[in-house]
């Protein structure tokens, strides 16, 4: 991407999080979530016509991200950020605690097939997470022409206990002026909105950020290391597996391609590993850019107790 169009795109991954919203807009004002902003020409619009609030797109198409960048360049549109990232994931580790005024959701994927259950965004758990972004008083909107969706959607909405009795209407005269939208009009087919007000309501949840320090060791088991390609390990709700295993043709230097999963959020690196005078270095590779999770440290940690030369008379790792 232009970095031209940069300027409106927040890699979170160089923030500490939760991110500090006034530094990433560089005011203090409220601020209103698109979770899913497609095309973005809504959430366009909502900045646009509203020039005191900011807004924040979350997505995670980066084909997406790129049209709303550059419609956001084109329009000389100051007030929305766009982050390129699993929405739970932002949910959970990225936004502050009671920073929203209101969140949005557009005609996302109902998901209907069976085997796609867990893709799906009406469930307790995720709702859970919308509420614990929103201030008290801030308000969920959900647009969708699944009626199914939208009245599971309504269902959960009641088991969490933290929002009002939502309002559901049918075909609302104040629509969100997508494409999608004006494609299901033109079809005559119905659209549904659900919104509901977040009440007074304790949200806890763990997070998955941690902090992700390097390791050494003394010496390296070179067959311990083939071993190691291919293979998984898991603890409770994290998954690591070693995908691949390249070195330079000195041998001081390997890189363990890395597939890691915290809960439901999964990310793919290299795990560098480098002979520093006497002992080996393992950190994450330089180009590598994954959130430092629990299972980003688990893997770091695994991959140290694996391929270290066992020595008898301590441990290796310091």
């Amino acid at each position: 991407m232009s970095e031209h169009y940069l300027l409106n795109y927040v890699d979170c991954t160089e923030y500490k999080l939760p991110l500090d919203l006034q530094n990433i807009f560089g005011r203090k004002r409220e601020t209103f979530l698109e979770i899913g902003f497609g095309s973005g020409e809504f959430i366009l619009q909502k900045a646009i016509e509203n020039p005191n609030a900011d807004y924040l797109g979350v997505e995670l198409s980066m084909i997406s991200a790129k049209k709303l960048l550059k419609s956001i360049s084109r329009n000389h549109v100051g007030n929305v950020r766009a982050l390129l990232v699993d929405a739970s994931f932002a949910l959970r580790n990225i936004l502050p605690k009671d920073s929203m005024s209101g969140v949005y959701m557009n005609f996302p994927c109902p998901w209907p097939k069976k085997r796609h259950s867990e893709r799906r965004l009406n469930t307790v758990s995720f709702i859970e997470k919308i509420a614990k972004v929103l201030k008290k008083g801030g308000f969920f909107q959900l647009y969708s022409d699944s009626e199914e969706f939208v009245h599971e959607m309504f269902g959960e909405v009641g088991k969490t206990n933290c929002f009002d009795d939502p309002v559901l209407e049918v075909n609302p005269t104040v629509g969100v002026g997508t494409r999608y939208e004006k494609k299901w009009l033109d079809m005559s087919k119905e659209i549904f909105r659900m919104k509901c007000v977040r009440i007074k309501c304790e949200i806890n949840g763990e997070e998955d950020v941690v902090r992700v320090s390097n390791l050494w060791i003394d010496d390296i088991d070179e067959k311990s290391l083939q071993k190691v390609d291919g293979k998984s390990f898991s603890k409770n709700e994290i998954f690591v597996k070693f995908m691949g295993l390249y070195r330079n043709m000195d041998r001081n230097t390997f890189l363990i391609e890395t597939l890691t999963v915290d809960r439901d959020f999964s990310q793919r690196f290299y795990v560098n590993l480098s002979r520093r005078g006497n002992r080996w270095l393992i950190k994450l590779d330089s180009q590598a850019r994954p959130f430092r999770t629990k299972a980003v440290k688990f893997a770091l940690r695994v991959l140290s107790e694996k391929i270290a030369k066992k020595d008898p008379g301590g441990d290796q790792n310091h």
